[in-house]
């Protein structure tokens, strides 16, 4: 009897830590956790996905489930932002997560970074506002600050990987002219594109 109360206290200290681990990931809405786990707010009877943009719920009104079908069964209704019920990615408020995602892999592509603002605004079917909006509120930067960081690292990499004359990679790069390449490059890099290269080929020689 001793040892099964032991067992029983371990276990209860346990499921606090965990609880405790969860409610500081849904105060932070930390997207790792989406998933992972939902959040019942006995206040109003809903319950969430971890990344809800609702009003953060007291810690002693919330209760957290493995699955939205032991929510579900335990008499909480599914929260109609966060669509807790749907699959992952379905609900209108992962656009914004999943159109990032979706910039971020065409910029990888090669020579992505040719692209422009209001192109990848219009192909996502959304406002050039609306884009910064939401890049900027996902990756902390503006499109355009991200355009340019994936244009430089191509850039980069063409510079070290390719005998293209500076004016060559400047424009594969998606610069407009070589004066804003250099620029742009002597910003990021403390270096001009030519110093950069040979810098790169000695070290590797």
């Amino acid at each position: 009897m001793a040892g099964q109360n032991g067992k029983g206290r371990y276990r209860s200290r346990e499921m606090k830590r965990r609880d405790e681990i969860f409610y500081e990931a849904y105060t932070a809405r930390d997207a790792r956790f989406d998933g992972v786990f939902f959040l019942g707010v006995t206040s109003t009877g809903i319950f969430c996905r971890p990344i809800c943009p609702a009003r953060t719920a007291k810690r002693d009104n919330c209760r957290f489930f493995a699955t939205a079908a032991e929510a579900a069964r335990a008499g909480f209704r599914p929260c109609l932002r966060c669509r807790p019920e749907l699959t992952p990615g379905a609900a209108p408020v992962d656009d914004a997560r999943r159109i990032t995602q979706l910039i971020v892999s065409r910029l990888e592509e090669p020579f992505g970074g040719g692209t422009n603002v209001e192109e990848l605004a219009r192909d996502h079917e959304v406002s050039s506002r609306q884009l910064r909006r939401i890049v900027r509120g996902q990756l902390g930067v503006s499109p355009r600050e991200l355009l340019q960081a994936e244009r430089l690292r191509l850039a980069r990499r063409l510079l070290v990987e390719t005998e293209l004359r500076v004016i060559d990679v400047a424009f594969a790069s998606g610069f407009g002219s070589l004066r804003r390449f250099n620029d742009a490059f002597s910003r990021n890099c403390g270096m001009t594109p030519t110093v950069f290269r040979r810098g790169a080929r000695n070290a590797a020689a």
